[in-house]
């Protein structure tokens, strides 16, 4: 009886190992191939900032990592070099220098700058994908200033500007939000994947999905599962007033409520940027702000579709009715926070209010069409502007200038 089952298992698995085989052959030859090797994340959980770029990355130049995690082809020293002025520039992808090499991007252009106007100097990159003025802060308070930098230069854009708390987990280890964690099963089954086009199909059923539409024109889509609702301190309800429209659109609040949300809003950003200004001014560090600076104000609706700005608009678009009228008042809301906070500080601000109102996407060179990042021609232009400001600063404090 036994040896009549055990002769049947090993027949039902040889005749399903043959159909495997055979499928896994079918799947190869119609262009399904495994899953690619999972590849390193190129953030690194940190207890200090949350999150840090993934030290010693290799490749293309746009990706690569120093020892330390900096945007930056040589590693640097903690001691500043002797008679060096060395920079350390914070701030989003903007600042690191998104798709790009090393010379284009904003740190590059004000090393070059301050060396060719005769200091011998030293600029680093500490800009980091997702960053906003809290990840700035503790990267500054925890890191920056352990290289001894002369001036800081924090870069405001919308996305610095637009502050993110992180949660508070009291129970939590660190170091372990956002890992994903296997069992052995679901460990072996990823390795598998990696090797198999039948398991990766089991594995990652969306990518299949995507294989079967291009193969076979079968209009498949995606599957969703329902979204759950967020939790009652992540909504952002309608302030008084915002009814949606017929569209679906907020029509604006009234003014009373408007400023409201915009005084709730200057106090979380200012929070940060004050303790930027005043942790600087208690190491001697010279600390300058930029604000943000895209095609802000003059734009065609075509052109606000394309702009990689709707994230950072979501609660303002809710107040004033329309992400075009949230995007100007969204950077008059930053600049005017981080102008009283230098003012406050002792901090200096590179301003580019006006240089925002006179651009679009249309008339200038300096920005890529996502309305965030800018392109080489516009790190070229405002690594230039920040370089200049350094040394005329530097040129006063030292009794040459008036």
């Amino acid at each position: 009886m036994l040896g009549g089952l055990l002769r049947l298992a090993l027949a039902v698995a040889v005749v399903l190992g043959a159909m495997a085989g055979a499928v896994e052959l079918g799947l190869r030859a119609a262009g399904a191939g495994p899953r690619g090797a999972g590849e390193l994340s190129r953030v690194v959980p940190d207890g200090w900032t949350g999150f840090r770029l993934r030290p010693g990355v290799s490749g293309e130049e746009a990706v690569v990592t120093n020892d330390l995690g900096l945007h930056a082809p040589r590693p640097y020293a903690l001691a500043r070099p002797p008679e060096t002025l060395r920079v350390a520039v914070l701030g989003s992808s903007v600042a690191y220098g998104m798709a790009m090499g090393f010379a284009d991007t904003i740190p590059a252009v004000v090393e070059r700058e301050l060396q060719a106007a005769g200091h011998r100097a030293e600029v680093l990159n500490f800009g980091t994908h997702a960053f906003t003025i809290v990840n700035l802060s503790a990267q500054l308070q925890a890191y920056v200033h352990q290289f001894r930098p002369n001036a800081v230069v924090a870069m405001v854009d919308l996305q610095v500007g637009t502050p993110a708390w992180p949660a508070v987990h009291p129970a939590a280890s660190s170091g372990d939000e956002g890992v994903e964690r296997l069992g052995w099963w679901g460990a072996l089954f990823r390795r598998g994947s990696e090797r198999s086009a039948l398991l990766a199909l089991f594995d990652e059923p969306r990518r299949v999905r995507r294989w079967v539409r291009r193969t076979t024109g079968l209009p498949l889509r995606p599957r969703t599962g329902p979204t759950p609702d967020p939790p009652p301190e992540a909504r952002s309800p309608l302030p008084a007033g915002a009814a949606p429209t017929a569209v679906g659109r907020p029509s604006p609040g009234p003014p009373e409520d408007i400023r409201a949300w915009e005084e709730r809003r200057e106090r979380e950003l200012s929070a940060p940027l004050a303790a930027m200004a005043a942790f600087c001014a208690e190491k001697a560090i010279a600390l300058y702000f930029v604000t943000p600076y895209g095609p802000y104000f003059d734009f065609t609706d075509e052109e606000l579709a394309g702009m990689s700005v709707q994230g950072f608009l979501e609660d303002a678009a809710r107040v004033h009715g329309s992400e075009r009228a949230a995007l100007g008042a969204e950077v008059e809301l930053i600049t005017r926070v981080v102008r009283r906070v230098a003012a406050r500080g002792s901090a200096q601000v590179i301003d580019m209010l006006d240089a925002s109102r006179g651009s679009s996407l249309r008339t200038s060179p300096d920005f890529t069409t996502d309305g965030v990042h800018l392109s080489p021609a516009g790190n070229a232009a405002l690594g230039r502007l920040i370089a200049a400001r350094i040394a005329r600063d530097l040129k006063r404090r030292s009794g040459d200038g008036d």
